[in-house]
């Protein structure tokens, strides 16, 4: 992960809404139903007292914006679940991000798919790197403590090989790296790649 840097106070705006990647999942089309593959920087955007949006995100300059090439639906989660609609899809991210807080003791493994599972240590009361390796199928992690914003308390662990293998972005993940480095402040765009660990910092040894 590159460091953020911040933009300067006088081009700060409003708090940024919830933006969860579309990275891998489909979209159907055609008078013969096929599934899509959805293009890697469209997010859907996610705002109270704002219906949900597709969005098209610049990776050079954090701006967004609204498409209606991809609103029509329906579309499939890299899981096989269907979504009828752009408000089901929203729905199904924000309901996800709400519960990707793991329990005390224990870890959130967060899916490609915007999926949770919980995990606990195998053996004590911290995660040890074999298992880590194990649960996010790699050989080397990447260790990030939000530096900003509301989870300063947590860290994610990941594939530091993650983007170079070209592994799907993964949404929560990175929605709640936007909401640490929100896009109207700190530059430059980034994602995290692939499955992630979502812990507090005493979890891991």
């Amino acid at each position: 992960m590159e460091n953020a840097t911040q933009i300067p106070s006088s081009t700060l705006t409003a708090a940024a809404p919830l933006l969860f990647s579309l990275h891998s999942s489909h979209i159907q089309v055609g008078p013969q139903p096929a599934w899509k593959a959805l293009p890697p920087r469209l997010f859907v955007q996610v705002q109270p007292e704002q219906p949900p949006r597709i969005v098209a995100l610049c990776g050079t300059t954090g701006k967004r914006f609204v498409t209606h090439a991809y609103e029509h639906g329906p579309f499939k989660l890299e899981n096989g679940q269907q979504v009828a609609s752009v408000g089901a899809l929203a729905d199904y991210f924000a309901g996800q991000h709400r519960a990707m807080f793991p329990a005390e003791g224990g870890a959130m493994l967060l899916g490609v798919d915007g999926s949770t599972q919980e995990i606990r240590p195998r053996k004590g009361k911290r995660f040890k790197l074999d298992q880590m390796y194990e649960a996010l199928n790699c050989d080397f992690i990447d260790v990030h403590r939000p530096q900003h914003g509301p989870y300063q308390e947590w860290i994610l662990v990941f594939d530091d090989e993650g983007k170079f293998k070209e592994r799907p972005i993964n949404p929560l993940a990175t929605a709640l790296w936007y909401e640490s480095y929100p896009l109207d402040q700190f530059s430059p765009v980034d994602v995290v790649a692939g499955p992630v660990l979502l812990m507090k910092s005493k979890m891991m040894k």
